[in-house]
């Protein structure tokens, strides 16, 4: 069974559970990275869902990023 045949089959499966249904996959072929996204329901939801999840991958990273270069306050940092 070919990729997108795979995906189209589980998003219809899923879609018939969830208003939408966003499958984006990646392999590895001959040292080459493809990719692949299949998905049913609104399509603006879809789009929507994606930002979202890049979104949050960002400032996840970036709030990773900020704590490793956050140093402990001194002792006498906050006054009576």
């Amino acid at each position: 069974m070919k990729t997108e045949e795979i995906l189209d089959k589980a998003a219809l499966a899923l879609g018939e559970h969830f208003d939408n249904v966003q499958i984006m996959v990646t392999w590895m072929e001959g040292g080459i990275t493809k990719s692949c996204c299949r998905g049913v329901g609104n399509w603006h939801a879809r789009q929507g869902i994606a930002h979202e999840f890049i979104n949050m991958d960002i400032a996840q990273e970036n709030a990773r990023q900020i704590a490793s270069e956050l140093k402990e306050p001194p002792d006498d940092w906050k006054t009576a």
